[in-house]
């Protein structure tokens, strides 16, 4: 009987060990597709940042190819305008009467226009609109 009983313990034993097993097989294999999961995961999130950081590149490059024509421009522009205070000078030495004219005191409307605030955006027209109308050409100033 004890030899029976040692084989029924050992049967037992080794019908408990594959159970164990198979148990830590199914648990290692869970935690395998947890991990590859997670891995996936954070390659999708990698590669949505990398996409980010080149589309960032890009506008930042887009950026300074604009600047870089805007500050050419710039400098035409400045470049025009020295040439045409240049030409202006040139003309009023050469000329008696654009010298007069230059030397001569503004218009009275012209210097009105001046006096008033510059209209920088939407509010300051329509304040302007509702606190000051504007008259007719010719009417004289508005009070």
């Amino acid at each position: 009987m004890k030899a029976i009983a040692l084989r029924v313990l050992a049967v037992a034993l080794v019908v408990l060990a594959i159970a164990a097993g198979w148990f830590y097989v199914k648990a290692l294999r869970a935690e395998l597709a947890d991990a590859q999961n997670t891995a996936r995961t954070a390659q999708e999130t990698v590669g949505r940042r990398d996409a980010t950081i080149a589309d960032m590149q890009k506008i930042e490059r887009e950026h300074a190819t604009a600047l870089a024509q805007l500050e050419a421009k710039r400098e035409r522009i400045a470049a025009s305008l020295a040439q045409t205070e240049t030409d202006f000078k040139a003309l009023k030495h050469e000329n008696e009467a654009l010298r007069a004219w230059a030397d001569s005191s503004l218009p009275d409307d012209v210097v009105r226009l001046y006096s008033r605030p510059a209209i920088t955006g939407a509010d300051d027209w329509l304040a302007m609109r509702a606190d000051h109308a504007l008259h007719a050409a010719g009417d004289g100033p508005a009070h």
